[in-house]
C-alpha cells in the first residue's frame, strides 16, 4: 500500500480537524511531489541533473506552497484546484497557531468547507446544504455529534476530490 494510501486511511482515525489538516496537507504534498516530475521534460538527463535536485528534502520544491505555485504557473492545475491547495494550506497554518486543538464543529472548519471549490462544484451544493441543515438545526446535542460526523465525511470527500483533481489536471 502507497504512503498516500496510508494517510488517506489515517484520515478516519483524526478525532479532531487540526490532525485532519496535519494528515491531508501531507497527502496534498505527496501528491504533488508524486506527479512533479510529470511535468517536465521527460529526457533521463534532464530528470537526473535538473528535476531530482529540486526534489530532494534539502531541494527548493519542499513546500507544498511552492510545489503548487509552480505546477499553476506552468498551467499543469488550474485556478480552482490552485486556490483549495492553497485553502489547505493556510487552514493548516491557521491551526498550527492557535493553542487548542480544532475542533470538525469549529466554525473555522465551517468556513473552510464552504471557500472550497472542489466541494461546492459537487451536486449542486448538496453537502454544503446538508451541512447547513445540522448547523442551525435546534436539536442541539444530538445535532452536535451528528454535524460533526458529516463535517470529518465531507473533509474526507473534499480532500480525495482535490487529490483526483490534481492528478486528472496533471496528466492532461
Amino acid at each position: 500500500m502507497s504512503r498516500e494510501h496510508e494517510l488517506l486511511k489515517k484520515l478516519e482515525e483524526c478525532d479532531n480537524a487540526t490532525s485532519f489538516l496535519q494528515v491531508s496537507n501531507k497527502i496534498i504534498n505527496l501528491k504533488l511531489k508524486a506527479l512533479l516530475p510529470k511535468v517536465f521534460v521527460q529526457d533521463e538527463l534532464v530528470m537526473e541533473y535538473a528535476v531530482e535536485p529540486l526534489l530532494r528534502e534539502d531541494g527548493p520544491l519542499v513546500t507544498t506552497d511552492v510545489v503548487s505555485k509552480l505546477m499553476f504557473a506552468m498551467g499543469k492545475i488550474s485556478l480552482e484546484t490552485y486556490a483549495d491547495i492553497g485553502l489547505y494550506n493556510q487552514t493548516l497554518e491557521y491551526s498550527a497557531s492557535v493553542s487548542d486543538k480544532i475542533s470538525y464543529g469549529d466554525d473555522v472548519i465551517y468556513d473552510f468547507i464552504k471557500s472550497q471549490s472542489v466541494i461546492s462544484t459537487q451536486q449542486d451544493g448538496f453537502y454544503l446544504e446538508s451541512i447547513n441543515k445540522l448547523k442551525f438545526s435546534s436539536f442541539e446535542a444530538f445535532s452536535q455529534m451528528r454535524y460533526e460526523s458529516l463535517i470529518k465525511t465531507v473533509l474526507n470527500l473534499s480532500c480525495e476530490l482535490l487529490i483526483e483533481n490534481i492528478e486528472r489536471e496533471i496528466k492532461q
